[in-house]
C-alpha cells in the first residue's frame, strides 16, 4: 500500500481520495462518500474511521434519521487536503 505524507500525518490514497470529497462541501453522508468514490459503504466507513482517529473528519449521527452518519472535515483535515503529497 502506498503511503503519502502531509505534515506529519501518513495517509493513503483512499483516505487522500476522502479528504478532497469532503473538501467540496461543508458535510457529506458516509453513503454518499461510497458512491462518489466508488466503493463499497464498509470501504467508506473504514476509510472515515481512520481519518477520525487521525483528528481529520468528525462524524455525527443525524438527529432526524439516526441510521445516517454524517462526515465533516475538521481544521486539521481541511489543512492537510490543501497540503502538497511528500511520497514516503
Amino acid at each position: 500500500m502506498t503511503t503519502m505524507r502531509r505534515e506529519n500525518i501518513s495517509i493513503t490514497p483512499r483516505q487522500l481520495e476522502v479528504l478532497s470529497c469532503l473538501a467540496e462541501r461543508d458535510s457529506w453522508l458516509v453513503g454518499e462518500i461510497a458512491s462518489v468514490l466508488k466503493v463499497s459503504s464498509a470501504a467508506a466507513t473504514k476509510a472515515v474511521a481512520r481519518l477520525e482517529r487521525k483528528g481529520l473528519v468528525t462524524r455525527a449521527v443525524d438527529m432526524m434519521d439516526r441510521r445516517c452518519v454524517n462526515v465533516s472535515l475538521t481544521r486539521a483535515g481541511a489543512d492537510t487536503a490543501r497540503q502538497p503529497i511528500r511520497q514516503g
